[in-house]
């Protein structure tokens, strides 16, 4: 049995299809240059009760995609509701402001 709190084997295939058709939304709102609402499309039903690393990677990567689209980080994290930016600083180690340092680190040396 799965510690509470935590998401039953038989739902990881389920989170990993809905992470996939999460991507297909973002990669169409990106087109239409629309990062930030991509960002937030990838941030909305995070699976942040899983431990399973797969689910976690794959939504990570989602996540990632529709960040770095974006140019103007500042305005972007401003332009976020609260509890996007609560999802984005508990998707784990590494996000959140460690992900804003990195992006702008990026976004500097591009110019």
């Amino acid at each position: 049995m799965a510690e509470e709190g935590f998401l039953e084997v038989e739902n990881l295939e389920a989170i990993i299809t809905r992470i996939e058709q999460k991507s297909r939304k973002i990669e169409s709102l990106l087109k239409q240059s629309k990062p930030v609402e991509a960002l937030k499309t990838a941030l909305e039903g995070s699976p942040l009760k899983t431990r399973d690393e797969r689910c976690k990677s794959a939504n990570w990567i989602v996540v990632h995609r529709a960040m770095m689209a974006i140019k103007d980080v500042d305005a972007m994290f401003s332009s976020l509701d609260p509890e996007y930016y609560d999802i984005l600083m508990n998707l784990g180690p590494g996000f959140g402001r460690p992900v804003y340092a990195l992006h702008k680190q990026v976004l500097a040396s591009e110019t």
